[in-house]
């Protein structure tokens, strides 16, 4: 089993021309999984907006109402993978998703912490 990962901060891409431009530049990144942090988007009851411009794989996507810099994404490339279950354990701040990777589960954690330390969760 063999895969590349990357985490990009990729600085809001709430914009439609700044998310077309973001996903765009990491279509030529070569990385199998993709984790995003610093999306800027809201919480919301689903993420088609966003899924429908990643069009190499399916996406996972959590917004928060805290900040304006919260929001998680998680970008999965190819046809290897199935997503089995997805927890916004903290909405725009920590995502938990169970995936398969040809058949073998994996599970996946996106974190964006609050710069302010007594933001944080203890």
């Amino acid at each position: 089993m063999g895969f590349k990962i990357a985490s990009i901060n990729v600085q809001s891409i709430k914009d439609t021309s700044r998310c077309v431009a973001t996903l765009g530049y990491l279509e030529n990144v070569r990385a199998d999984l993709l984790f995003l942090q610093e999306c800027g988007i809201p919480h919301l009851s689903n993420y088609r907006r966003w899924s429908s411009w990643w069009s190499h794989g399916p996406s996972i996507w959590s917004g928060g109402n805290d900040c304006r810099s919260s929001g998680l994404g998680i970008l999965l490339r190819g046809g290897n993978f199935t997503i089995s279950d997805v927890k916004e354990v903290v909405g725009g701040r920590l995502l938990v998703a169970d995936v398969k990777y040809k058949n073998t589960p994996i599970r996946l954690i996106n974190v964006y912490a609050p710069a302010v330390k007594t933001e944080r969760l203890a």
